[in-house]
């Protein structure tokens, strides 16, 4: 599975080339490429939420763990309808802060590990965002207007890596060169990129993957004999109901929205089931590294 983590990344860096070189402007790729990525890797890295701190666990659990992350999207929700923009920063932080730690799985920071996450997660958002900022801005002018930041992004996507670096080098991380020159290439290419696509590589083959395998790498003692097919089979029930729901809530608000308007109720709606998959793969994570 790390193999196929590498890989990945091979195949999202191609894909990125392959784009800028080709298909530039060609929103049927784009979107092709957006629900392929999703579908396949996207939405089913967090759909072994479940077994990740109780492989074994039982009908009773499944229900209360089952109760548990829908009270957090009930809640998240709740924020969501009555402080959109608080909801909406805390989306971000939560986002940066969970990117950022899938860089460093199977590495025990020493130091101020969770400011690492956080400051490394801002700052390939921040070339994601800031990279197609007009196209952000037009998003998330439902929500707010952020207009007036568009000249703060070089300075954050700038601050922000020379602040990762300090941070590496004082916790005396063998492979900062290595992973400064991956943030270096890694950032320019999805500075380069629309929002959207450059959004799904970054997520799909920088996040969504080497999670999942760190998963399977988990759980393949649970597994049996056929690991890699029993893997799939257990992402496959959360898989389709995730799907199924996301589907089903886009289909209703089709009819009368713009795709702008489309595009950030389907983040909203993906921030709604991010939360409570972020606090379990956080705990997850630490609790291997205890």
């Amino acid at each position: 599975m790390r193999n196929i983590e590498k890989i990945g990344k091979t195949i999202g860096l191609m894909i990125a080339i392959v784009y800028l070189l080709f298909f530039q402007g060609n929103q049927i790729f784009e979107w092709v490429l957006f629900a392929s990525i999703l579908l396949t890797i996207g939405i089913p890295h967090g759909a072994l939420d479940h077994l990740l701190l109780n492989p074994k666990i039982s009908n009773k659990g499944l229900v209360k763990f089952i109760l548990k992350y829908l009270a957090i999207i009930v809640v998240y929700l709740v924020v969501w309808i009555f402080l959109p923009v608080p909801a909406l920063l805390a989306f971000l932080l939560m986002s940066a802060y969970h990117f950022g730690q899938s860089h460093f799985i199977g590495n025990d920071l020493q130091s101020k590990k969770k400011t690492t996450y956080l400051i490394t997660g801002v700052f390939y958002l921040s070339v994601i965002f800031w990279g197609d900022f007009d196209n952000t801005a037009i998003i998330l002018k439902g929500i707010v207007d952020i207009s007036p930041l568009s000249g703060f992004g070089w300075p954050i996507i700038i601050g922000s890596f020379i602040l990762s670096m300090i941070l590496l080098v004082k916790n005396s991380y063998a492979d900062w060169r290595i992973f400064s020159l991956e943030m270096v290439i890694i950032g320019f290419l999805l500075y380069q990129l629309p929002l959207l696509v450059g959004f799904i590589i970054y997520f799909g083959f920088w996040h969504a993957l080497p999670s999942m395998t760190e998963e399977y790498q988990s759980l393949k003692w649970f597994l049996g004999r056929n690991k890699l097919k029993n893997f799939i089979k257990r992402l496959m029930p959360f898989t389709a109901a995730s799907v199924g729901g996301m589907w089903l809530i886009l289909a209703i608000f089709y009819p009368g929205s713009e795709p702008e308007e489309l595009v950030l109720l389907f983040f909203i709606l993906v921030s709604l089931i991010s939360a409570p998959h972020i606090w379990y793969m956080n705990l997850f994570l630490e609790t291997k590294k205890n």
